[in-house]
């Protein structure tokens, strides 16, 4: 609550909040400064379209990012302005899930996204009153496995869509059916996320490092099929940012994590 006190809290675990909040800045600060590319305003006018909403809606939106991001970036969180940008996240959410229901199977978590990005902010504000408590720390490594669930149960074995396909196709380092390639890393994302909650130690940080390599190497890959994901305006990709952080704040302590 906003009324308590907050206990003091340890210099690393400031810097792990910092680290986690300004992870959400930065999402926050591309979202709005992207509007400059001309796809962005392209993807972002035809949703616009869809809604009835005039175009300038855009521009003003992304002005209030920019501030929202550089708020974030410099103030120390609260749940004052954990409600801010949850609010947003979540109406944005449901607004797209409405008029295009197949984005929350999107193959590169346009929308499964912003679960773990609320749940990082989460747990900065968290962190910003106890520093890493049991609760911060269980709820940060929940979030850090929700995209491996998320991306590997939904895109990849219910809702398989050709353009994940024509990815795997393209990439030539499959040497079988894309459809049944696409399950089987399904499988593989869903009991990494199940190993990243059940593993201890030093075998939790080497999965984390692993999967922290992924977050950085997969969307690399896929660039290369379709570069303009770089400023989609719903940021498939820069997404992982907060995930990687909150990924390598787990990895580095894990050790002394009960």
């Amino acid at each position: 609550m906003e009324g308590e006190a907050a206990l003091p809290v340890p210099a690393r675990d400031q810097r792990d909040q910092r680290a986690l909040v300004r992870s959400v800045a930065f999402v926050w600060l591309a979202t709005a400064v992207l509007v400059l590319h001309p796809h962005y305003r392209a993807v972002g006018e035809a949703y616009l379209d869809r809604l009835g909403l005039p175009h300038w809606l855009m521009w003003a939106t992304c002005a209030a990012e920019l501030v929202l991001g550089v708020v974030v970036a410099l103030a120390r969180p609260t749940w004052l302005s954990f409600a801010l940008q949850a609010g947003p996240v979540a109406a944005f959410t449901i607004i797209l899930a409405a008029i295009e229901p197949l984005l929350l199977a999107h193959p590169y978590g346009v929308l499964s996204k912003n679960l773990p990005l609320v749940g990082a902010l989460g747990v900065a504000t968290l962190m910003a009153r106890e520093g890493r408590s049991a609760r911060a720390w269980w709820l940060l490594r929940v979030a850090m496995a929700l995209p491996w669930f998320t991306e590997g149960l939904v895109p990849k074995i219910l809702f398989v869509q050709e353009l994940e396909l024509e990815v795997v196709r393209a990439s030539g380092l499959v040497p079988m059916d894309a459809t049944a390639f696409l399950h089987l890393l399904g499988a593989a994302q869903i009991a990494s996320g199940v190993a990243a909650l059940a593993l201890r130690g030093r075998a939790l940080a080497l999965l984390l490092w692993l999967q922290v390599a992924a977050l950085i190497a997969l969307p690399i890959l896929v660039s290369w099929h379709d570069p303009l994901l770089w400023v989609h305006p719903f940021l498939p990709l820069l997404k992982n940012v907060p995930i990687i952080v909150g990924t390598v704040v787990v990895a580095r302590r894990c050790s002394i994590s009960s």
